[in-house]
């Protein structure tokens, strides 16, 4: 009792001012806290990117997802002497299960683009425990037709011809200058429609400085054989994609209508939405792209 009353007397010694500082620091210790579990407590999502463009070339992508979900990413995929570029892609497929496993304690949501988005679905098919679900952005499964004729054009090295892979290899490869390298892409048709601040990006982040000059972070003879060894065996799939799954895909896209998307409507449980544009729309419209993704995650 007596300590009771003792510290009635001290604090009715306190000044005013000395009692304010004191529920404002016991306020903003609070609020950290809150901002704290609040940051713990957001979803998880892991990005793989397309072929071609390392994962910080969707900066302005992520920027307009970082306040809902914690994003996590390989830079660049098919650069790791561990798990080499291989057919159907076996080993990229590997290197992406075990940086989810090792990185993650709990579910995530797989999103990808392109390349990014079929490494989800392999993962997904032989690992659904890693997943709450996966996202595809304009990564069709294609179908058992076209399985067999990409197979064909692998056995007889006719890929390069109906590929971009020949054009990726030997494309320019040297600028001066980070602003001479932007012009020079900012000309090409592929990248006419991209955000001017992803193209930037793309620049930022997709180049490096060497004693040469500038030149592409992603290696041009590493994307020309993810190209080659394009998964051929994806029909043989059907049935074994278990978690819930959205595509999305570009209106505009030649690669989802060569890919013929019937066959995955057909043959697996996948929530299907289009955004405006082709086949590089997440570069394009990168705003509308990340709502979409809002949007699926909620549902």
């Amino acid at each position: 009792m007596k300590n009771v009353k003792s510290l009635i007397q001290i604090w009715n010694r306190f000044e005013l001012s000395g009692r304010e500082m004191f529920f404002r620091v016991l306020s903003t210790e609070f609020l950290l806290v809150k901002l704290s579990a609040k940051q713990m407590s957001k979803p998880k999502i892991h990005f793989a990117h397309a072929n071609g463009f390392p994962a910080r070339t969707y900066t302005k992508l992520f920027s307009f997802l970082k306040d809902d979900f914690e994003i996590g990413f390989i830079e660049r995929h098919g650069h790791n002497p561990n798990f080499p570029v291989s057919d159907n892609w076996k080993f990229l497929k590997d290197e992406l299960r075990e940086e989810i496993e090792t990185r993650y304690t709990e579910k995530i949501t797989g999103i990808g683009h392109s390349l990014g988005g079929v490494l989800h679905f392999l993962v997904a098919v032989e690992n659904p425990a890693l997943y709450k679900q996966i996202i595809l952005l304009d990564a069709p499964i294609i179908s058992r037709l076209s399985s067999h004729s990409l197979r064909i054009m692998k056995i007889t090295r006719l890929i390069d011809r109906y590929s971009p892979s020949q054009m990726t290899r030997y494309r320019r490869n040297l600028w001066q200058t980070k602003e001479e390298a932007f012009q020079h892409f900012k000309k090409k048709p592929k990248f006419k429609a991209f955000d001017e601040d992803v193209l930037r990006d793309y620049i930022e982040y997709g180049t490096v400085e060497t004693e040469r000059g500038f030149e592409l972070f992603f290696s041009p003879k590493t994307e020309a054989k993810i190209y080659r060894t394009i998964p051929h065996h994806l029909p043989t799939f059907r049935g074994k994609l278990k978690i819930p799954t959205a595509y999305v895909g570009g209106t505009h896209s030649k690669e989802g209508e060569l890919a013929r998307l019937s066959f995955m409507k057909k043959h697996f449980p996948i929530d299907f939405y289009q955004i405006g544009g082709s086949h590089l729309f997440p570069f394009e419209k990168p705003f509308e792209t990340a709502e979409k993704i809002k949007m699926i995650v909620k549902c």
